[in-house]
């Protein structure tokens, strides 16, 4: 039985992508069904989401502010010299003895053009000896000048060696020291973190929050605290990577600063609920260290089975070696610590044997670029191949066709209490291993005999050692590949450890629902969102259904809701705009179960801050692999500038006016991101064809049996005439209402005048009305007129000759313009023949176009990815 609604939230200070660790955590428990998000950090300066293994990725962009300030007051501290001891900064020595050095040049030619003055007989003598004595005045001014420049840059040049040597010397005693080593002071990126992920653990209001190495425990911790003071039991789970104390020491990770995370983790620990960790040395230092109330639970971090047929490119293959010319490989992190150097050294005394290095992060690092150095020194850089790292879930396929992994860690606390994962992936590669000496490997290798163990940083030994193992390499294979060694280093194994831990703390037994962490997604899902804009997004989705037997389709809206339209999701606009859970679970169904998105109106789906727009989402869809496209209704896109410059009636006339005003700045950013943009672009109405470049028109849909009425049309002696704009500005009420309250005041109808009723209730009016006036300003038709035909109403309104031109049959909508709507709606109240004629032509003219039958035909290519890019 799984725990319903389990949330957990894991915390990591990396972007998670390559950390093995964290993903196969978060696939375990995403297998119960859990709902599991991975807060990460971004790489870049962007957010990002998806789904990785069953969990939803939330990259958050980390500014480090804290850090950065410490960095910058740190810099300014060791900049600072006594005052006009020197200059600061050496380009403004440089900017002083050229601007010194400008002015005499000036000088120089003021002399000349004074002296050429006085030889034409221009001006008189006194002037020019004033002019000569101000001059040298000048020159010996700059000349000082430039004189004390020099001596105070020289000045500083010679104080600047003992300030730089004094801070060397304070550097070096310092770091060497492991206390006082204070971490808020030493790493406030710890406090980043915080900054970072605090507020949006709370907003996802987890059951378990996990936090995978000592960066991120304090946040943790904290997020409990302030869950009890929302009456939540909120449980804490910290992942040691590694035994914090004892980390290696390399470039600027010191004694001091390995203290002050050492120190960190030790002020929170014991708040967690449960740690766990990866061997069992550190988990029984750890406890005695700390003094825990429970044993670390020791995970191993071994590779996945599943890893072993993933279809890759193999490491033999990637560097052009034959099969039979021996093969070494190191995989993982390169650093000074990890003695790859005694490897490359080993080469030497192993004439015949090549090493492979998978470097992690990269080939360009310092690091690797020392090894290759060193490889020419020693002269075997044709036996040292440099790769860059493939994914994480590619490793163990990749290095199947080396022979020995090699693991050849110095000497540090935390690498003596280490059974690095690089161990299990060798043995899943089916690799016998070359390990130093370091007590937890040399155990497990002693033990398990699946390879040899050499004096860490002696490359003879080393060498020794490799020669011993190819010189047996069948028998060592043989002894990695038996059943019960497997079995004892499968993920699966750790896995399941892990779930029974999580099921102590939540009280209920966890067992595996979904394998694999993820829904495969078995067909076509396509949502349309987040408006539903008169409640079309639905009608589509219907549409789409009843006509595409392998397609489901969903709408979504995130509005008021005012005018009950249905819909199959919702959300509150609070939801939508500030509700982290609410636009994370949205999130996660999308990636897991959807492959076809359509944006309404340029609105981003899962959420929006202040300017977002549909952009915002389009990383995390394509990672994905979900098609999307736009849909725009109106206007959004509908630029008020060229609507006023193309129709006589635009509602737009004014372009001071604040609604114009605004729309006009809300289209010229709509228009700014649509640059660029691969996405088709389905419009609604056939104007908007005008305003979009390679634009499809989508056409509206209506239910048109809904609209069915058997109500006679113009049989009443006065008329019902019916007017409901959705947007009276628009629609042109401003016209509408005066006349047809005159017609009304006259005797000669009935004017029904409504706005901002709820859509079933609007149906009913529409259906009973005799006339329906729908717009007279954008030169157009809407829903409001479908439905109006739809519903054999006589449907009155103004579309301009241009729109009626790009339709496949004639609009039954007698046309009107304030100029001639009192004369239009008097013509129909007297020749009712003529306008019953137009009012009978709606049904059909709808059924043609509107019944949803021409929009699936348009939207078809776009969920069959038939669409091509650009050609929409």
């Amino acid at each position: 039985m799984t725990h319903p609604g389990l949330r957990v939230v894991m915390m990591v200070a990396n972007d998670v992508t390559n950390d093995s660790r964290v993903r196969k955590e978060a696939e375990a428990l995403a297998e119960t069904g859990a709902e599991v998000t991975v807060l990460g950090v971004s790489a870049g300066d962007l957010p990002s989401r998806e789904m990785l293994d069953g969990a939803l990725i939330v990259r958050v962009a980390v500014p480090f502010a804290l850090r950065e300030e410490r960095k910058r007051s740190r810099a300014a501290r060791r900049d600072w010299r006594p005052p006009l001891v020197g200059f600061k900064y050496r380009s403004t020595s440089v900017a002083r003895s050229q601007r010194i050095q400008a002015e005499l040049e000036e000088l120089k030619a003021d002399s000349g053009r004074a002296i050429a003055r006085a030889e034409a007989g221009q001006g008189n003598p006194l002037e020019f000896k004033l002019g000569a004595a101000a001059r040298l005045l000048r020159r010996s001014r700059w000349q000082a000048a430039k004189k004390a420049t020099r001596v105070r840059t020289g000045v500083g040049s010679k104080a600047d060696g003992p300030f730089k040597f004094g801070w060397r010397a304070y550097d070096g005693v310092i770091h060497r020291l492991g206390w006082p080593a204070p971490w808020r002071k030493l790493h406030p990126e710890a406090l980043d973190l915080e900054i970072a992920f605090g507020d949006l653990i709370d907003r996802l209001e987890p059951d378990v929050v996990h936090a995978h190495d000592m960066h991120v425990i304090g946040v943790a911790t904290r997020a409990a605290g302030r869950a009890k003071l929302r009456g939540k039991d909120l449980k804490v789970v910290y992942d040691a990577h590694e035994y914090v104390a004892g980390l290696s020491r390399y470039g600027a990770r010191t004694r001091r600063s390995i203290a002050a995370w050492a120190n960190h983790e030790a002020e929170y620990i014991a708040d967690a609920d449960r740690v766990i960790t990866v061997s069992p040395a550190i988990a029984q230092r750890l406890q005695r260290e700390h003094k825990l109330d429970h044993e670390p639970i020791v995970i191993m971090n071994t590779p996945n089975p599943a890893d072993v047929s993933v279809e890759v490119s193999d490491l033999r293959s990637r560097i052009g070696l034959a099969s039979d010319v021996p093969l070494l490989v190191y995989s993982g992190g390169v650093t000074r610590a990890r003695g790859i150097h005694t490897a490359v050294q080993a080469l030497v005394d192993l004439p015949d044997v090549h090493l492979a290095v998978v470097c992690v992060p990269s080939v360009e690092t310092d690091a690797v670029r020392e090894l290759q150095a060193q490889a020419v020194s020693l002269e075997v850089q044709d036996r040292l191949h440099c790769l860059d790292p493939v994914k994480p879930d590619e490793v163990v396929a990749f290095l199947r066709t080396a022979d020995v992994g090699v693991i050849p860690i110095l000497r540090y606390p935390s690498h003596e209490m280490a059974l690095p994962n690089k161990l299990f992936e060798y043995a899943f590669a089916g690799l016998p291993v070359v390990v130093s000496d370091m007590p937890s490997m040399k155990e497990f290798v002693d033990r398990t005999r699946i390879g040899e163990v050499f004096v860490a940083a002696d490359a003879h030994d080393l060498a020794s050692k490799v020669r011993t193992v190819l010189g047996d390499l069948d028998s060592y294979r043989e002894r990695v590949a038996d059943p019960g060694y497997q079995q004892e280093v499968s993920w699966a194994g750790q896995a399941a450890k892990l779930r029974s831990l999580y099921g102590e703390l939540v009280g209920r037994q966890l067992e595996v629902v979904q394998p694999g962490g993820r829904a495969i997604k078995k067909q076509r899902r396509l949502l349309i969102g987040p408006v539903n804009s008169a409640g079309q997004a639905w009608l589509w989705a219907t549409a789409l259904e009843r006509e595409v037997s392998d397609l489901k389709a969903e709408s979504l809206t995130t509005d008021s809701g005012a005018f009950d339209f249905r819909v199959h999701r919702t959300g509150t606009y609070q939801q939508y705009r500030s509700d982290l859970r609410w636009q994370l679970e949205l999130t996660a169904y999308a990636l897991r179960e959807v492959t076809h998105v359509l944006f309404e109106a340029g609105r981003p789906m899962f959420g929006q801050e202040p300017g977002q727009l549909w952009t915002n989402d389009v990383p995390t869809l394509d990672q994905a692999g979900i098609k999307h496209g736009l849909v725009f209704h109106g206007s959004e896109i509908r630029d008020p500038a060229l609507h006023r410059a193309r129709y006589r009636w635009s509602p737009f006339h004014n372009p001071d006016d604040e609604l114009t005003t605004r729309l006009q700045s809300a289209n010229d950013l709509m228009r700014q991101h649509l640059e660029g943009y691969e996405g088709p672009i389905f419009v609604t109405t056939p104007d908007l064809l005008e305003f979009v470049d390679n634009g499809i028109w989508l056409p509206l849909t209506v239910d048109v049996e809904e609209f069915g009425s058997t109500q006679p049309v113009l049989e009443r002696e006065v008329p019902v005439v019916l007017h409901a704009p959705s947007a009276s500005a628009l629609k042109g009420s401003a016209y509408v209402d005066p006349v047809l309250a005159d017609l009304d005041a006259r005797g000669l109808i009935r004017y029904q005048r409504v706005q901002g009723v709820p859509h079933a209730e609007l149906a009913e009016l529409v259906k009973s009305a005799d006339i329906v006036v729908d717009q007279l300003l954008l030169g157009t038709y809407g829903v409001f007129a479908c439905e109006a035909m739809a519903a054999g109403r006589v449907t009155v309104g103004h579309v301009a000759d241009p729109v009626r031109d790009l339709l496949p049959t004639g609009l039954p909508i007698a046309e009107a313009t304030p100029d001639d709507l009192s004369e239009v709606i008097e013509r129909l109240v007297a020749e009712r023949d003529t306008a019953r004629k137009i009012a009978d032509a709606g049904p059909s003219y709808v059924r043609d176009l509107h019944d949803g039958h021409r929009s699936v035909e348009v939207l078809l290519p776009f969920v069959n990815n038939e669409l091509e890019v650009g050609g929409r």
